[in-house]
């Protein structure tokens, strides 16, 4: 009997059919939603085995191992991390039983959950790839298949991952979004290099927002010169009583799915709602190709070899403004009216401050939109403005949505922050969003200035802001999450409320030590009583006021001598860090200015602030 030809080899010969969807086609089967799908390898495995063989019937020449999802994190979440090997090899298995001699097995991998919102690291990936990709082979599939990708980074490095295993096919394929933009910022013809450079054999794209968007990215992945697959959903999906439902005629699908061979696909099937009987039309009009025409040869190399295709270099980055002297925090309004809120910047800016910083919902608490505020102080004061930006109230479209308006606005700096939880009491029944931290915000604007997340490749100018707690009892934790914010791209911190100045000098000496340089504003917070001082110490995250202070407030009955004590003890604080000191970052308790005019007048005279302006001046 002639040998079967590598799966390669299969590509160079012919259009070759994957599979359709295996998790919606089980829930569709009976599967309960919720339960793991992956988990009927083991527990319902002839629900499993009777798919795989609909698809081969189907004329399905390349199926998909059910694991797509079989990964520690996962599996932990039904109690099942310890089976994660037994679910792999299952779903191996169980795909080569119904596999003949014609039809290869892909062992399927996808991208990785975080870990309570914060994304994995990169060794923890690793050891996570390399786990399901070392079982799978172990089990005998034919291909390592890679899919429904979001984050280019996290697919390069899963590829690069498992890459060290052997000389196995790689697939990698990647979910784009409308106009053929990867999630995480990327046109497809960079996807395709960075992949293969990485040591994919093949790049494709599946799932993501539709037939016509798959087109797009389809275009672009085969600059790159080698074979690139597409695996189409069943339109787009909408929730109809708790479940998604895929509502595309199979007629359309077939038809649209037909256009793709003519760009050139090599490796065609479905993902999310398809099914067998999706596949068992496109088989045919898969066969009357392979017929009808030869197929147009990709440039295909042995596995794992790096591709010589190199992306092409970006346009220059705007040139960015980093704020630098004094920047003061002022809250929205809570109610309709901003003209306080005006009238106090406008104070801030005639006193000398550079810039201020509009907060987002303070204390989740519902206030004027600041985007809005930002905007009307940009344009009524002249004073440069700096919105928070927060990962609790907006999900990742919102949060393009906000900077895409806040870039036509004319805003040019924005502050990323995680935001402050949401008090149910408050606010009965709402949710905080948090799909992105605040590393993933920084990441998000920087893919804006980056050109990456628009359609023309345009670039934003945004100066990134990020803050800094040095209130902790070790400093080493907050300085490498500073420094996984400087990776990502931000610019500028600014550090919660100081009111010590040891904690300055131990900054300053954990910042020398790790090498960070970026400018640093000290943030102080004038007191206002006894009573305000022992509650940002107690109840307020992120604050702490030493003893000393507190009881010297303490020692005041009257309310207003507790007052003129602590306007002093700020005075004399922000006397003795000013002549070494050159950026400082001021709040305004309840938007009180009187408290802070006062401050910035000392920080003006001083030699540091001076001679830091006629630097910027010579520049």
């Amino acid at each position: 009997m002639k040998p079967r030809p590598s799966f390669i080899e299969r590509l160079r010969q012919r259009i070759v059919l994957g599979d359709g969807a295996i998790g919606t086609e089980l829930l569709a089967r009976g599967a309960l939603p919720g339960s793991g799908v992956e988990r009927l390898n083991l527990i319902a495995p002839d629900a499993v085995l009777a798919l795989h063989r609909a698809y081969v019937a189907a004329g399905s020449e390349l199926i998909t191992t059910n694991t797509f999802a079989a990964n520690r994190l996962v599996l932990d979440r039904y109690g099942d991390a310890h089976r994660t090997r037994d679910v792999l090899m299952a779903g191996a298995r169980l795909a080569r039983q119904a596999a003949t001699d014609a039809v290869y097995v892909a062992g399927s991998i996808g991208p990785l959950p975080p870990v309570d919102g914060v994304p994995l690291t990169l060794p923890e990936q690793a050891a996570l790839f390399l786990e399901q990709a070392s079982t799978l082979l172990d089990a005998g599939v034919d291909v390592i298949q890679f899919e429904t990708f979001i984050n280019l980074t996290e697919l390069v490095h899963a590829v690069r991952s498992v890459r060290r295993l052997g000389g196995f096919p790689v697939l990698a394929q990647m979910a784009f979004e409308s106009g053929g933009i990867a999630p995480s910022g990327e046109h497809p013809a960079d996807v395709a290099c960075r992949c293969i450079a990485a040591g994919a054999d093949l790049v494709g794209t599946n799932c993501g927002d539709g037939i016509s968007t798959i087109a797009v990215a389809v275009d672009g992945l085969r600059t790159a010169g080698r074979p690139v697959s597409a695996y189409v959903n069943s339109g787009i999906a909408e929730w109809i009583e708790g479940r998604r439902v895929y509502g595309a005629s199979r007629d359309y699908l077939v038809q649209r799915t037909a256009e793709l061979l003519d760009r050139g696909v090599t490796l065609i099937g479905g993902c999310c709602g398809t099914n067998p009987e999706f596949i068992q039309a496109l088989s045919r009009i898969v066969a009357e190709r392979n017929t009808r025409r030869t197929v147009s040869r990709a440039i295909i190399v042995s596995p794992g070899t790096a591709a010589e295709a190199v992306p092409t270099p970006p346009p220059a980055a705007p040139k960015l403004v980093i704020p630098r002297g004094i920047i003061v925090e002022v809250d929205p309004p809570h109610g309709f009216n901003p003209n306080p809120v005006l009238e106090t910047v406008a104070a801030l800016h005639r006193a000398g401050a550079t810039a201020v910083t509009v907060a987002d919902n303070p204390l989740a608490s519902a206030c004027m939109d600041n985007l809005v505020v930002a905007g009307l102080i940009s344009r009524q004061i002249g004073c440069a403005v700096i919105p928070h930006l927060v990962g609790r109230d907006r999900n990742r479209i919102a949060l393009q949505s906000y900077l895409m308006g806040a870039h036509a606005s004319g805003i040019r700096s924005v502050l990323c922050i995680t935001g402050d939880p949401v008090r149910m009491y408050n606010e009965t029944n709402t949710k905080g969003v948090f799909d992105v931290t605040s590393v993933g915000l920084v990441k998000l604007v920087n893919e804006f200035n980056q050109g990456q997340r628009s359609g023309d490749g345009s670039k934003s100018a945004f100066v990134i802001g990020v803050a800094l707690n040095p209130n902790v009892r070790t400093l080493s934790g907050q300085i490498d999450l500073l420094k996984r914010k400087v990776d990502a791209g931000a610019h500028f911190a600014l550090t919660q409320p100081i009111f010590d100045e040891k904690r300055i000098v131990d900054l300053r000496a954990a910042l020398d030590a790790a090498g960070l340089s970026i400018p640093i504003f000290i943030g102080i917070l004038p007191l206002m009583s006894a009573r305000n001082a022992e509650f940002l110490h107690n109840e307020v995250p992120g604050i702490s006021i030493p003893d000393d202070i507190r009881k010297r407030l303490a020692s005041f009955q009257d309310p207003a001598d507790q007052r003129r004590a602590a306007r002093d003890l700020t005075a004399a604080f922000v006397s003795r860090l000013a002549p070494h000191i050159r950026d400082f970052f001021f709040i305004t308790p309840r938007n009180t200015v009187d408290l802070v005019l006062p401050l910035i007048q000392i920080v003006r005279a001083s030699p540091a602030m001076n001679d830091g302006m006629k630097r910027r001046d010579r520049q």
